[in-house]
């Protein structure tokens, strides 16, 4: 399997659809709506065929990270668990931990990288290259856009670095906390939110990303740019 994780709006023209699970295909999860009996591809959110061939889902922002991490964040957050599930450890902190920790080196299959997508072009940033200094800024077609890999290299995020008309620099700081070099402002890396100085209360924008392994996203995009290989 691609591990990938993605959220998506299941609306089309004002009509809500519903989506079940069919199979695999060559390692990428294939959904099926019910209204149509489409097929659709989960990382893409493509459908592949049936009426529906050729259709999109929108992407909606999301992260993938540790339930520790996540309770931290959102203390509310309530879990659906299915009873009839068997429910094993196979993508845990250490497995991707380690995915992270696998040191320089040509990209292979299993390589988790988080993947962006602007109008055109494409850029997958591999954990294992972000691992080193945790904190990259790049620009995806003239956008200012930073990467961010938390301490435990479990969790990217990726924002637009504007904040109204200035462009931000930062720099990591005490407690795995964000300092941008303009204001002297203290940001919380996994939200985006300014905790204190004169940017306090403003928030980085998200950019919609997907998590994948190497060999599915390449096969979804494969005019993808790899940082690191620019």
């Amino acid at each position: 399997m691609d591990h990938s994780g993605v959220v998506y709006v299941r609306e089309f023209d004002g009509k809500a659809y519903d989506f079940g699970v069919v199979g695999v295909d060559r390692g990428t999860l294939i959904m099926y709506d019910k209204q149509t009996g489409s097929r659709w591809s989960q990382l893409m959110g493509e459908a592949v065929s049936g009426p529906m061939e050729g259709k999109r889902l929108a992407k909606l922002p999301s992260t993938m990270t540790t339930w520790s991490r996540w309770r931290e964040m959102h203390p509310d957050t309530t879990v659906y668990v299915k009873p009839s599930i068997d429910y094993r450890p196979k993508f845990t902190s250490k497995t991707v931990g380690d995915l992270a920790a696998m040191g320089d080196g040509p990209l292979e299959s299993r390589d988790l990288i988080v993947g962006v997508e602007g109008h055109v072009q494409a850029k997958a940033y591999p954990f294992r290259r972000l691992a080193t200094g945790r904190l990259v800024h790049d620009t995806l077609e003239d956008a200012g856009i930073l990467v961010y890999l938390s301490e435990d290299m479990t969790s990217a995020r990726v924002f637009h670095r504007s904040v109204g008309e200035q462009v931000m620099t930062f720099t990591l700081g005490e407690g795995d906390h964000l300092e941008d070099e303009e204001t002297g402002s203290r940001w919380d890396a996994m939200t985006g939110e300014a905790l204190s100085g004169p940017m306090k209360g403003k928030r980085l924008s998200p950019i919609i990303s997907t998590y994948s392994l190497w060999f599915a996203w390449k096969k979804y995009r494969p005019d993808t740019v790899v940082y690191g290989d620019e």
